[in-house]
């Protein structure tokens, strides 16, 4: 959205800095430019053609680009028909894709499994229609193993950006994989132009040397360019709209880029060798180990609140059954006070503690973490004073004094059950007190 808020804006400006002549004139070109796009997508020139020959000449099948986008849709297809909605999160993390407590604590492959994923079927679409196209192009010119490498570090490197800026989001690899292919035609078509600007000049009155058992040359021609380009602006404008063209996503640009630049030197003569392909997967792999160091071990809260929560059913119950057994005088006031005390006060202890040894927690959940402390502390609070209730209340009022006629019994009376009144409202209180907190940590299980 913020891209187009940009754009809003440079529009607004460039209408505001021109006069009436020169934004008709502006529009006159806009129109002529449509025209001639349009008439090359229609009526393909005869260097498109020769342009598509040498690629089929070169590689007659373009495998690799292929059994991604069927890797993508098929996949898709298992999910879109599966037993949970694609749009919920836990059907992307059952098929692998990348969420910061799970990928850093020894699930890194999905970092390579999330990029070939989608969460929608537009979003599937688009990114086949791209690897069908830029993708059979790519790897004609620059090889199939440089593809697929390059498709995969992309991914990767875009995954552990995500990791580094949303840990607990639930985050597909694939767009920064597609803007890695982008990155990499980027770079046969940098290459392709500095050749054409140092090339040595060659005498016309010369009759060159050619090589009979050379292949020719593949010069990547501007109508096909031209069509890629519009296909990639479609793309962009699609991923900045649904949030797909950020930091990860540009990231993936910037490796098949930079991948491009190293093994697409002579991709108009031949493909990239295999030794090379083999140094960029080290280069890229170690790259990725020492990215990925730092982001080790991001806390899982969920499973902590969730203990949170099983601890205060199972310390109810435990209270409940002693209360049951008090009633029934199997069980002394004394004896349901140290329950409260000696067992449960225990237990929301060593929650806590398993709480305070959580380690690297994302800013997301770090205000969960300290309701979930703050709603153990006001529970222990709470049964400390329900047991000094339970005993002021079982202990004094039960005594009677040893003559009857004593005229303050009845006062002191009066005033004892007016005292254990205020404790047990007292209690009471905390009580309500760390239950509202309780029900606040319940949300946070249900959304996982």
């Amino acid at each position: 959205m913020a891209f187009f808020v940009l754009l809003t804006v440079i529009a607004v400006l460039a209408y505001r800095g021109t006069t009436a002549e020169d934004r008709a004139r502006y529009v006159r070109m806009a129109v002529d430019a449509a025209k001639e796009i349009k008439t090359a997508a229609q009526k393909p020139r005869p260097e498109y053609e020769s342009f598509r020959d040498a690629l089929r000449a070169r590689a007659r099948y373009p495998l690799v680009s292929a059994a991604l986008a069927a890797l993508n849709a098929v996949i898709f297809g298992f999910m879109l028909f599966g037993p949970t909605p694609i749009s919920n999160p836990s059907t992307l993390l059952d098929w692998g894709a990348s969420i910061g407590p799970r990928t850093t604590n020894g699930e890194w492959w999905r970092l390579v499994t999330s990029t070939v994923l989608n969460t929608s079927m537009l979003h599937v679409l688009v990114n086949v229609a791209v690897l069908l196209q830029v993708g059979a192009v790519v790897e004609r010119l620059v090889g199939r193993l440089t593809l697929a490498a390059v498709y995969l570090s992309a991914g990767v490197f875009g995954g552990l950006a995500n990791l580094s800026s949303h840990p607990v989001d639930v985050e597909v690899g694939t767009p920064a994989a597609v803007f890695g292919v982008y990155g990499l035609f980027l770079a046969v078509l940098a290459w392709q132009i500095i050749h054409r600007l140092f090339a040595p000049e060659v005498d016309p009155e010369i009759e060159p040397f050619v090589d009979p058992d050379a292949a020719p040359a593949i010069v990547v021609p501007f109508i096909a360019v031209k069509r890629i380009g519009i296909c990639a602006a479609m793309f962009l404008a699609y991923g900045a709209f649904n949030g797909f063209a950020h930091g990860a996503e540009f990231l993936g640009l910037a490796i098949g880029l930079t991948a491009g630049l190293a093994l697409a030197v002579h991709a108009d003569e031949r493909v990239a060798s295999p030794r090379h392909v083999a140094f960029l997967i080290s280069a890229a792999a170690a790259s990725a180990f020492a990215c990925a160091i730092p982001l080790r071990n991001i806390a899982d809260v969920k499973p902590e609140i969730a203990h949170v929560i099983a601890t205060e059913e199972l310390t109810a119950a435990k209270y409940q059954t002693a209360v049951e057994a008090f009633k029934k005088g199997r069980l002394t006031a004394e004896a349901l006070a140290r329950v409260a005390e000696r067992t449960i006060v225990p237990e929301l202890q060593a929650a806590d503690a398993r709480l305070v040894a959580l380690k690297n927690v994302p800013p997301e959940h770090q205000p969960i973490v300290s309701e979930a402390r703050e709603y153990l502390r006001l529970r222990g609070e709470s049964w400390r004073v329900r047991a000094e209730a339970v005993r002021r209340m079982n202990s004094e009022l039960r005594r009677r004094p040893e003559q009857g006629g004593d005229p303050t019994w009845r006062l002191q009376a009066e005033a004892r059950y007016r005292s254990n009144l205020a404790a047990m409202g007292k209690a009471e209180g905390a009580e309500r007190a760390a239950l509202e907190a309780y029900h606040k940590l319940k949300p946070v299980t249900r959304a996982s």
